[in-house]
């Protein structure tokens, strides 16, 4: 039996949206769970591995120069895609804290607006970034 060339074309489109729909909820969502992670930084004598939890806590390890440092502390969201970290988040890159202690930082998804990492600092094109760690590297 053959199908009708409209039907196909009806459930080509419905596939297509379906696959739009669920695409854009993934590409949308800047929430706890969807940013939480373990995400890394590296570069030349410095590297830093960043833990965001969905209880809005971090646990933080820098090296740098050989010297390793723990941080503990807490992350919020503002707006979209914005984070703030608490006072004991360990700076890197050359960035400085605001004035009250706490490092803002920005989300950024990359591979069709899916694949998260967060920019810190006032240049969200040139500011230290921490990349995703997949669980296979």
């Amino acid at each position: 039996m053959k199908i009708p060339k409209l039907i196909r074309v009806f459930f080509g489109l419905l596939l297509a949206l379906a696959l739009f729909c669920g695409w854009y909820m993934v590409a949308a969502n800047y929430d706890y769970g969807a940013v939480s992670g373990t995400y890394v930084y590296r570069r030349d004598n410095e590297s830093s591995t960043l833990i965001l939890r969905k209880d809005r806590t971090f646990s933080q390890q820098r090296i740098s120069h050989g010297k390793v440092e723990q941080a503990q502390g807490t992350w919020r969201r503002i707006g979209e895609g914005g984070v703030n970290f608490s006072k004991e988040f360990l700076t890197i890159g050359g960035i400085h804290s605001e004035s009250d202690g706490s490092v803002y930082g920005e989300v950024q998804k990359s591979f069709l607006n899916l694949v998260p990492s967060v920019v810190l600092g006032d240049d969200r094109d040139k500011g230290p970034r921490f990349h995703l760690k997949f669980l296979w590297f």
